[in-house]
């Protein structure tokens, strides 16, 4: 299955890039919270890295499955 509007990105990659893009979001949320000038904008973008990070776990599983699938 082409996912890419023609660029040739099929599930499987679709899924590696779209790993890669939560992990450097989390990474980024992460240093914005160690910036953060007061606690609740430190708080808040410790939150968003959290949720980047279980959006980056669902996706790896998804991955394993359609792998385990072949």
């Amino acid at each position: 299955m082409n996912l890419s509007g023609g660029i040739g990105l099929n599930t499987i990659e679709a899924l590696e890039l779209a790993i890669e893009e939560e992990l450097k979001a989390r990474d980024r949320y992460r240093e914005l919270s160690k910036q953060a000038d007061d606690p609740e904008t430190r708080l808040m973008f410790e939150q968003i890295a959290r949720e980047e990070e279980g959006h980056y776990k669902k996706l790896i599983d998804r991955l394993k499955a359609i792998k385990l699938m072949g």
